[in-house]
């Protein structure tokens, strides 16, 4: 079933008998829209292969165009032609909107990038991302006499969400103090815009998703290498047919070759192997089968959040108790993660005990057991929809809906559950 126009209808369940495909996925939306923003300062031919079709990728892309970026564009390859702020000298026009969707690391790296320029841009994004934090990336940048006017009541009245006007000063700034504690993209986002000019910064409130700064890292560290990056498989995209793989049959993934542990939630891979399935790596892929008997999980969140969802459908088919600790990054995400999940499992019938006093989840799973079919009216989270439709194909299927938001990282998602 395509996704295409489903806001308000439902993607009807059909339930799953077995499960073992080989399959291509995505690439990973993180990686490609660190190498854009890189690409769009470094320019001179810089070329990005292998990108990312999810949504918050193409909506960079969209934006970069109408800040006068020019690429050629190859399939999945991207090659930049001119590079930012340079380019703003070809557009006559001093007010630019931009329409930017509703990813975390589309606006924040382009705040970020924007800064850099001239011009007067006016953000306009969609869904929740103006709900979302944005406070702890503002204040760095005001620090560096950008102008910043932030309207949190955008959706409201039809104002833009963000109006900043560069170019950004290192007047007598050598290093920027940046909070963490709500999310790493604002550090990354920085370190991103201003990876070719001189400046440091000091990471207070470091508790969780460090390995993506390590990521923002590497990936400066290898634009500076060659003059191309090539972007790997998306892993959080991986977790899906991984998990269904361990509890239902196989999948061999044909095009990763490597575990990029750069990415947080190929932590899932070795989580699976430990607690029985099957793993083996080769040129042919990557391949997970099922185990005679998986064991119990217990999983620190801060370490990879946004594999949360995943990890929890994956705790209510193991026998026994699955626990869940530092959950408060979870409702910085597109949703509450932490409350969704609660509301689908309760609807499902799966056995949990939440202590918000210990910020601990347990689930009592079952191996051996159908939980009950459900209407399941999620928030618009691609995370938490595809969660939810596994719930629902590896047991008594069911409505879902909003599930036209998974194009946002896994436009091919529903094609697993066929």
């Amino acid at each position: 079933m395509s996704s295409k126009n489903s806001l308000y209808k439902p993607y009807i369940i059909e339930l799953l008998k077995s499960f073992d495909k080989e399959i291509a996925l995505p690439s990973s939306k993180s990686h490609s829209n660190r190498a854009l923003i890189l690409g769009a300062i470094r320019g001179e031919g810089f070329k990005i292969h292998n990108v990312s079709s999810s949504t918050d990728v193409t909506n960079m892309v969209t934006v970069f165009k109408k800040i006068g970026l020019k690429m050629k564009i190859n399939g999945t390859t991207i090659i930049f032609e001119n590079s930012f702020p340079e380019c703003e000298k070809d557009s006559a026009c001093e007010v630019i909107n931009l329409h930017t969707g509703d990813g975390g690391t589309t606006n924040r790296f382009l705040i970020a990038l924007l800064s850099r320029g001239k011009k007067e841009y006016h953000l306009f994004p969609t869904e929740k991302m103006s709900e979302r934090p944005i406070e702890d990336l503002i204040n760095p940048l005001k620090k560096l006499s950008v102008y910043i006017n932030f309207n949190p009541e955008s959706e409201q009245d039809k104002k833009a969400w963000i109006v900043l006007r560069g170019p950004a000063s290192l007047y007598n700034t050598t290093k920027l103090e940046i909070d963490c504690e709500k999310s790493t993209q604002f550090a990354t986002a920085l370190m991103l815009a201003f990876s070719n000019r001189p400046l440091q910064f000091e990471f207070i409130n470091l508790h969780s998703s460090e390995s993506y700064l390590k990521m923002t890292t590497q990936v400066i560290k290898k634009s500076l290498e060659s003059n191309s990056y090539t972007v790997p498989v998306d892993f959080s995209s991986l977790g899906y047919p991984a998990a269904l793989a361990a509890l239902m049959g196989r999948v061999l993934i044909k095009n990763c070759t490597e575990i990029d542990l750069l990415q947080a939630d190929s932590i899932l891979i070795e989580m699976l192997k430990n607690s029985g399935a099957h793993r083996s790596l080769s040129n042919n892929g990557l391949e997970i089968k099922k185990g005679t008997e998986l064991k119990p999980l217990t999983f620190n969140v801060s370490n990879a959040p946004d594999l949360f969802p995943t990890l929890v459908f994956l705790a209510a088919h193991i026998e026994g108790e699955s626990s869940f600790s530092d959950l408060s990054v979870l409702q910085f995400k597109e949703s509450n993660r932490l409350m969704q999940m609660i509301s689908i499992l309760k609807a499902l019938g799966v056995q949990l005990f939440y202590d918000q006093d210990s910020n601990i989840l347990k689930i009592i799973g079952k191996a051996n057991f159908k939980y009950k079919a459900a209407v399941i009216h999620p928030a618009r989270d691609h995370r938490i929809v595809m969660s939810a439709a596994l719930f629902m194909a590896k047991n008594s299927g069911g409505e879902l809906y909003e599930v036209d938001c998974v194009e946002k990282s896994f436009p091919g998602f529903l094609t697993l559950l066929e």
